[in-house]
């Protein structure tokens, strides 16, 4: 029923069952969308079900990351944000989006590195689209003046002129854009934001920047104006500030008074403090980095191209690379160049390349279907659909991809090639010419062929050795193939794997289950399993098993034994409301673990405190046919 509303385009019942699995409307603060994900800003994570999600028709994965929960689409995540608002309503299409905790329980730098990638990849996703378009204008402009084509077009004609205008506002005005999109990531008002990027972007100022002009000195400390067209984080920092003056103003000045002088106030003490104090310091920072990345790119050459073309598409598998946008946007911004991104590009054609195969080579038509849209999808720049719709489920698919990329990068840092655009893969060849000398086309040829050598040996691999019909899918056996583990023959496994004995998983005194003060435990709804009243704030594992679900909070762990029985440990009695507060967690979700391994690391005092039942809670919520034995 799923695949017939998928073709009719009706994204209804996808959005209803998305909306219902991470946690219902209660638990939603926010949601936007990127290039193929739904971005979610829950509550709580604990109420989400990945499993769920991740074997719906329609999504390819789900991703904790940056503090949000990330559910992965693919082309037609546009389609599906309209449907997710349009059930939960424009309240939460991205308006606003409450701040962090102050406190979730998370190590303080953990915490802040987290918040902290979260609002700048917030602030950039919107404006990616944007940019990235602007950047294939002006690789055609480029293009389009070659003295080797005939020059059919002149720097200096109208239609020149104009076009490169349309391309270049989008760049020239980026901080408008960049403190609109920051604002409405804070919650705050994105036109005062918009207000402050046009301050930094106003003729006159752009002027004085462009001479370094004095302001003023002091003590012979010269303060001067700088250009801050083209830039992004002197707005970004500029748009978290006019959160924090406006939120002060509005508990400090009488309701009357907010309308005029709540703007008034922010726009007049945040531009002068970015004009005079963070602009200079924030954009000669950010400079400074993308320019020494630039140059040690450039420096490593093959090496690093080797490196970088190997692994970058890892980022992707947990929603990183979003970390490295900003920076390659700063690049081509500041000094309009990015080597760096010239690499990243070979190893989007390299995972296209993968798929491709895998299509071509496949006669199952659903297998087909989804690999000949991930390649087109690949190839125009965007790897999440290849990735995580057949790469990643075919592991040998991806290493593939990851083999080819890394050739490619090899031949782009031996040309010592480079990007002038956004855009990467097939579709931004136009990226590779350099608009301010278009005859230059080294850039071009380590793309050509850098290109073609990422295609045809990932192509090559993933034909050979990378799949066949005969493979099954990652999500099919995923609970027997187990990430890290070795897993045992068929044989051993029906005879040997039909009875499991659990250990208590924390020390103190064990209870049955029916003693345990919840219905949905002690009625055994949940399962067989026991209680233990611990003594002791260590929870540990009590067979060897997989970890199939770590929730963040801390307060439950979800695991599968290796005879293929679904356990669920869970830490006192509505301790998912202290948000993480008092637990350590000790694992990740895919990691294996042997009895007795320490899981959790509770403060059972600090629980007690808050006036929670501590009691631990062992259930079997599956025992698939297996036999499980429970302690007494």
């Amino acid at each position: 029923m799923e695949e017939k509303l998928m073709a009719k385009k009706d994204y209804t019942k996808l959005a209803q069952t998305i909306i219902e699995n991470v946690g219902g409307q209660e638990n939603i603060a926010n949601v936007i969308h990127c290039i193929t994900r739904l971005r979610f800003y829950l509550k709580d994570e604990g109420k989400a079900n990945d499993d769920v999600l991740k074997n719906t028709t329609g999504v390819l994965d789900v991703i904790h990351a940056s503090g949000q929960y990330q559910v992965v689409i693919g082309n037609e995540v546009t389609n599906v944000f309209d449907a997710v608002v349009s059930q939960l309503g424009p309240g939460f299409s991205g308006e606003a989006t409450p701040a962090p905790a102050e406190d979730d329980g998370k190590n303080p730098v953990s915490r802040a590195m987290g918040n902290l990638i979260g609002f700048i990849t917030g602030s950039m996703s919107p404006v990616v689209g944007v940019i990235a378009a602007s950047g294939i204008i002006k690789g055609i402009l480029a293009l389009l003046t070659l003295p080797q084509l005939g020059s059919l077009l002149s720097p200096t004609s109208l239609v020149y002129i104009s076009v490169s205008a349309m391309a270049d506002s989008a760049f020239f005005f980026l901080p408008i854009l960049v403190g609109f999109a920051a604002a409405k990531r804070l919650g705050s008002d994105p036109i005062v934001a918009a207000v402050i990027g046009g301050v930094l972007t106003y003729p006159q100022l752009v002027t004085f920047g462009k001479a370094f002009k004095l302001m003023f000195e002091v003590g012979g400390f010269k303060f001067q104006f700088l250009n801050y067209t083209y830039s992004i984080f002197p707005m970004i920092l500029a748009a978290w500030l006019a959160k924090k003056v406006g939120d002060w103003l509005k508990d400090h000045l009488p309701s009357y008074l907010q309308m005029i002088f709540n703007p008034l106030i922010t726009i007049l003490v945040v531009s002068t403090i970015t004009l005079v104090v963070t602009g200079p310091v924030i954009q000669g920072f950010a400079n400074g980095i993308a320019d020494l990345i630039n140059w040690m790119v450039h420096v490593s050459g093959c090496l690093g191209g080797l490196l970088i073309g190997g692994f970058y598409q890892l980022l992707v598998i947990f929603g990183l690379h979003w970390g490295v946008v900003p920076l390659v946007a700063q690049q081509i911004t500041g000094s309009g160049e990015s080597a760096l991104n010239a690499i990243i590009s070979t190893t989007m054609v390299s995972q296209g390349a993968a798929v491709l195969a895998v299509a071509i080579k496949s006669r199952k038509d659903d297998i087909k279907e989804l690999g000949f849209a991930a390649t087109i999808s690949a190839f125009c720049g965007v790897t999440e659909p290849a990735i995580y719709g057949i790469n990643l489920r075919f592991r040998r698919v991806f290493i593939s991809g990851l083999i080819g990329s890394a050739v490619g990068g090899f031949i782009t840092g031996l040309m010592h090639g480079t990007m002038y655009g956004f855009t990467g893969s097939l579709i931004g060849f136009s990226s590779f010419f350099n608009p301010k000398n278009p005859s230059d086309l080294n850039s071009f040829y380590a793309f050509l062929l850098s290109s073609a050598a990422a295609l045809v040996v990932s192509f090559v691999i993933a034909w050979v050795w990378g799949y066949n019909d005969k493979m099954e899918m990652g999500k099919k056996v995923e609970k027997k193939q187990r990430p890290g583990s070795t897993p045992k023959p068929a044989a051993n496994l029906d005879a040997k794997a039909s009875e499991e004995t659990l250990v208590a998983p924390v020390e103190g005194q064990i209870i049955p289950l029916a003693e345990v003060k919840d219905q949905v435990f002690s009625t055994g709804m949940m399962g067989q399993g026991f209680g233990v009243i611990p003594s002791k704030g260590v929870l540990t594992a009590p067979a060897d098993a997989e970890v199939t679900v770590a929730y963040e909070t801390g307060h439950a762990i979800g695991l599968t034994t290796t005879a293929g029985a679904e356990v669920l440990l869970h830490i006192g009695l509505d301790t998912v409301m202290l948000k993480g507060q008092g637990f350590d967690v000790k694992v990740k979700q895919g990691q294996f673990v042997k009895a007795g391994d320490v899981l959790v690391e509770f403060d059972k005092a600090q629980i007690e405190k808050a006036g929670y039942d501590t009691t631990v809670i062992c259930v079997v919520t599956d025992p698939h046919d297996v036999k499980v034995n429970l302690p007494k």
